[in-house]
């Protein structure tokens, strides 16, 4: 089973992903830096630092994640992650096809834990689920014989004790508005994606989701835990920050290529996440290589 090398930035509506071979989508990354700006997918994901720090944002709160800490993000919330130093960590997604053919009530349960609760009783259940993160880690780094029968046996034993533990059953109403919200949102992030460098008014992004332009941006804020408008500039800053550290184009020159029109917002946004301004941060890359 082949480890796959890390990225710096990620999609904004991912799609699910599986590792090849796999069922579901299995991670080991030793990561340098990384910025994911606000996206979500259908796919539980789970994270697990080995070393290092990850700060993971949700509806605008933030948790700082270090070693031996674990984090499940469930289905359709929406998320970024940053670390600015670098981590070791496993990231496992379970794709939806997946949980709705073995857990067929999927739709209509939620699933959660505080890393940080410090109840002895809810750090036990989530201590079996990093042992079997780190089985899973081990078999699928060394590939034993029949590996893929030992892993796949893991990634059911993880979702018993996942369901058993952290699920909770969630009204019949409620998960349908979820997944109407869901599709209005993906058709929206989706062609955020595609036209994200392009200048976009409010009306046109609006007549995606088929709303007024006033509704939209409370609907947005709503289910995205962020403005659009601020959404929009996280998504052009993430693909500027990755071009600043793998390409030698000028900051002003990839500001126009990525639809950032506003150099003086773009500079104090860019501060605000990095904590340095982009010239800083380019140097001290160059000075590190």
């Amino acid at each position: 089973m082949e480890e796959i090398e890390s990225i710096t930035t990620g999609t904004y509506h991912e799609n699910d992903r599986i590792t090849d071979g796999l069922d579901i989508f299995f991670w080991v990354f030793d990561d340098e830096r990384s910025y994911v700006s606000t996206h979500w997918h259908s796919a539980i994901e789970v994270m697990y630092i080995m070393d290092g720090q990850v700060n993971i944002a949700i509806d605008g709160k933030t948790t700082t994640l270090v070693k031996d800490d674990i984090f499940l993000v469930d289905s359709a919330v929406a998320h970024s992650t940053k670390s600015l130093h670098g981590n070791y960590a496993v990231l496992i997604q379970f794709p939806y096809p997946l949980l709705k053919r073995y857990i067929p009530d999927i739709d209509s349960l939620r699933f959660s834990f505080d890393c940080h609760s410090g109840d002895p009783e809810e750090m036990r259940k989530q201590e079996e689920l990093k042992k079997i993160t780190k089985k899973m880690k081990k078999v699928f780094e060394t590939n034993p014989d029949m590996g893929i029968l030992k892993f796949n046996s893991l990634v059911f034993e993880f979702l018993y004790v996942m369901h058993k533990n952290f699920a909770r059953q969630m009204p019949a109403a409620e998960g349908k508005k979820e997944e109407k919200t869901f599709k209005r949102i993906t058709q929206v992030l989706d062609y955020l994606e595609k036209n994200y460098n392009k200048q976009i008014s409010l009306e046109e992004i609006a007549s995606v989701a088929c709303f007024q332009k006033e509704y939209f941006c409370h609907f947005f804020k709503k289910n995205m835990g962020i403005s659009y408008s601020k959404y929009l500039n996280e998504l052009r800053i993430s693909h500027i920050y990755k071009d600043l550290s793998e390409t030698n184009i000028p900051l002003k020159d990839l500001l126009e290529i990525h639809g950032f029109t506003n150099y003086k917002l773009f500079r104090s946004m860019f501060y605000e996440e990095f904590h340095t301004t982009p010239g800083e941060y380019r140097k001290k890359l160059q000075e590190n290589n």
